[in-house]
């Protein structure tokens, strides 16, 4: 007779109950009771195997009981894992709803100076993000968003569809580490290309990433570069104490930056390097480089930097924080005049940000954009904005801000805008995006 044998055997049963018997509330009170019963036999065994009451039939009896009830439950366990099972591999569904209102001093054109956005509420868009492990070396992830035509209907948009390999089948790991995303996906350039519309701490895109990296109808709706590819995630070793150092190098379908003024079959090669410091817990620092080319003499070129840095007080981790950033981009586009001829021009932009948490709910911010237009190098726009953010959980997200705009584009030449912003959430836990902190 060895109880540790018995112990062992409930306890791989009650571990097993958790991912198989989800949604199925009465079988896992019946479980608990089961285990609960066994306990109770387990204690009263343990009195009969001490010295001054062993008795051999008495003990053969409770062990008897004891396989009984194992059995029962382990067959009540099989049962509800095949149930279960459909609900298990099930991927992870989240839905996003991010809604916008502006109310606008003057008249405003989208990108495309197509349609009129100004003084009017948006639905922005839904994403909906599906994510599963296919098997013990992938992993898959499909973010498909309905995208709001600046007011002329709606377009399905796979925001980002890619496969994440974490080991290779033949070697059973990752060669030096490294994680490969196939697929489409945000590009790692810079810091703030990678966030959905729903997880930035502002209403709008930063002008230098509507404007350098891609846009159909404006920094007030999704903006940013996806492309095709296939993206390397890897560490480097770090020669400095302390710090981590990160780096993307991707491989992707050419012609798609929004400095690109012309489709192409070429490839594009980008790569984006990020150092780490953490100091107690408190204090985080993180620079970046990124960097964008294609061949070709005329292709668009695009190098960036980005630095963030956030504080977090360890006793008021919850309430307080402070966040601040900037990041920078410098790229080469062609222009082309009324007869065909190409000149080639440089452009610079960037943004700088501050954030301060009042409370655990409320956040409050400002950014400052200052870019020269691509289509006009020598005209620059200037933009700051003030905005509150009220994040009652990560399934509920208000925001109200202003922006005054300033360009030397006669339209708008000046503008100050009213913005407000409310996303839903709802579907498993998502990832918070950096600048909350709970």
């Amino acid at each position: 007779m060895n109880i540790r044998r018995h112990t062992l055997r409930a306890f791989l049963c009650l571990c097993s109950i958790a991912p198989s018997a989800l949604g199925q509330q009465e079988e896992i009170v019946q479980l608990k009771a089961e285990l609960a019963a066994i306990r109770t036999s387990l204690d009263s065994l343990r009195s009969l195997l001490r010295p001054q009451s062993f008795g051999n039939d008495p003990v053969e009896l409770l062990e008897e009981r004891l396989e009984q009830r194992l059995s029962q439950l382990e067959q009540k366990i099989t049962a509800i894992s095949s149930s279960t099972a459909p609900i298990v591999f099930n991927p992870r569904t989240t839905a996003f709803i991010n809604m916008a209102a502006r109310v606008d001093s003057r008249s405003v054109l989208d990108e495309e100076g197509a349609t009129e956005i100004s003084n009017r509420p948006f639905l922005r868009g839904l994403e909906l993000d599906f994510r599963a492990a296919v098997d013990p070396y992938a992993e898959a992830v499909a973010i498909v968003a309905l995208e709001n035509e600046a007011g002329e209907g709606y377009a399905i948009e796979p925001e980002e569809v890619y496969g994440l390999i974490k080991r290779i089948p033949i070697l059973e790991s990752a060669p030096g580490g490294v994680k490969m995303k196939l697929g489409r996906f945000r590009a790692p350039f810079g810091v703030n290309n990678k966030l959905h519309l729903h997880d930035m701490p502002w209403v709008t895109r930063p002008l230098i990433v509507s404007k350098y990296l891609g846009t159909e109808h404006g920094d007030f709706f999704e903006s940013g570069y996806n492309p095709v590819g296939l993206d390397m995630d890897f560490f480097l070793p770090s020669v400095i104490p302390g710090v981590t150092l990160e780096m993307n190098a991707d491989i992707v379908g050419g012609g798609a930056l929004g400095l690109a003024r012309s489709s192409t079959s070429r490839p594009g090669f980008l790569g984006h390097i990020t150092a780490s410091r953490d100091w107690q817990n408190e204090h985080l620092l993180v620079a970046g480089l990124s960097g964008y080319t294609e061949s070709g003499r005329d292709a668009p070129r695009l190098v960036g930097a980005d630095v963030l840095y956030r504080w977090v007080p360890s006793e008021r981790r919850a309430s307080n924080s402070l966040v601040i950033g900037a990041e920078i981009f410098q790229g080469r586009t062609n222009l082309f005049d009324s007869s065909g001829s190409v000149t080639r021009s440089t452009v610079t932009g960037w943004y700088g940000y501050l954030q301060y948490q009042l409370s655990y709910a409320w956040y409050v911010g400002a950014r400052y954009d200052w870019v020269e237009e691509p289509e006009a190098p020598s005209t620059v726009t200037r933009a700051l904005s003030l905005y509150a953010s009220y994040y009652t959980t990560e399934f509920l997200r208000i925001r109200a801000g202003i922006e005054r705009r300033h360009s030397a584009l006669p339209d708008p030449a000046s503008l100050t805008t009213a913005l407000f912003e409310v996303n839903f959430v709802f579907g498993s836990h998502p990832t918070e995006p950096y600048w909350v902190n709970r």
